[in-house]
């Protein structure tokens, strides 16, 4: 999101040290400073990365208002935040519920600097685990129906991964029960967010703002609800790899229309460069989303990586609009895994072993070879 990068390439690949956090990044050549220095007043509320107590109350370059939390665990309550500089702790009472408190803070700083080119990020915990609703909102989804996709505790995994078949092995009814109030606490948990999106853009509309200003709702990872027997992130299928991206700016986009182009996190950096009129890095591997309603010519693989090996097998892969190709690292050597997301979106058959998709392997394979380059 800050640099437009790989992780491969910004050099970030775990939440903590030695080879990840805070303290890892090169904040001083990244969105923020590229703004700031175009003029832009800039501001964070929220999670900005992991491991950053250890940096704290330090504020990274090109930020002008920072409001960050300073813990690493996903907190509603009892949380420390970096102010500018200064280490403050809220406490545990409903005006210390963080979603609405940051929300508060943005709202803010948007009316207090309308008259010049701003660029915010309003960044809650939620739904992050252990996600807990605002009182508001609590039970508001009891009796939800279950999630229940067809890869839903999938009932053969034999084509799967080592740790796919594991997770299957280990797995028990109060396990499953669990992760459906999981899911039912993090949908309860957005609806905070939700009212906070809408109360940003109303306030855009008041001031004035909406239509020169660029809205943009995304996430920094899909999450699974026991799709392929597992309850969390960091996978290659496809419910942990893709996330929600609405951009609402009516200069470019004067109606809603729905795309599939394949569009990545990296893309937002240089999409907002080159809004606010900056040179795009060279280093950048993402593309700007406005070539893309220009009609240029546009990707049609992208790189998906995974260096943290905690269950899920570290990985790499390749993904076009059709295929899905991912090498995972195991015990012994490489499992690969090969998926036909147009007769196969859940990703139930996997064909890496199967000859009649053999030289649609060796294409993806060098592909993504051509990645590691």
């Amino acid at each position: 999101l800050y640099s437009g990068q790989y992780a491969r390439h910004h050099g970030v690949v775990s939440n903590g040290p030695p080879q990840g956090g805070a303290a890892k990044f090169h904040a001083e050549n990244a969105l923020a400073v590229w703004l700031s220095r175009a003029g832009y007043t800039t501001a964070l509320f929220g999670k900005y990365m992991n491991a950053y107590a250890r940096v704290a109350p330090a504020v990274p370059p090109g930020w002008n208002e920072w409001q960050a939390f300073v813990e690493d665990n996903p907190l509603y309550y009892d949380y420390t935040l970096d102010e500018d500089g200064r280490l403050i702790r809220y406490g545990h009472t409903p005006a210390d519920y963080s979603t609405d408190l940051l929300r508060e803070r943005a709202l803010t700083f948007i009316r207090s600097h309308a008259s010049r080119p701003f660029f915010v990020v309003y960044a809650p915990f939620a739904p992050h685990e252990p996600a807990i609703p605002a009182p508001r909102h609590a039970g508001r989804l009891d009796g939800i129906a279950p999630w229940r996709p067809p890869s839903w505790n999938e009932p053969d995994v034999s084509d799967k991964p080592a740790w796919v078949q594991f997770l299957k092995a280990i797995r028990t009814p109060p396990s499953i029960e669990m992760a459906d109030l999981l899911r039912t606490n993090q949908l309860e948990t957005l609806l905070a967010v939700d009212e906070a999106v809408g109360a940003i853009v109303e306030l855009l509309e008041r001031l004035g703002l909406s239509d020169d200003t660029a809205v943009v709702f995304t996430s920094d990872n899909g999450f699974m609800w026991s799709e392929h027997w597992w309850v969390g992130k960091l996978a290659g299928f496809e419910e942990s790899i893709r996330v929600p991206l609405v951009i609402r700016y009516p200069v470019l986009t004067p109606t809603a229309a729905a795309r599939d182009d394949l569009v990545l996190n990296v893309d937002l950096a240089p999409t907002f460069a080159e809004l606010a009129g900056v040179t795009i890095p060279a280093a950048v591997d993402g593309r700007s989303l406005l070539g893309l309603l220009r009609g240029e010519t546009w990707r049609q693989d992208f790189l998906i990586e995974n260096y943290v090996n905690v269950i899920v097998s570290r990985f790499e892969g390749v993904r076009t609009p059709r295929w899905k190709f991912i090498r995972n690292q195991v015990t012994g050597g490489i499992a690969e895994e090969l998926y036909d997301l147009a007769a196969d979106p859940y990703e139930l058959q996997n064909q890496a072993r199967d000859p009649a998709y053999a030289d649609v392997r060796a294409l993806l394979a060098a592909r993504l070879d051509a990645y590691r380059v």
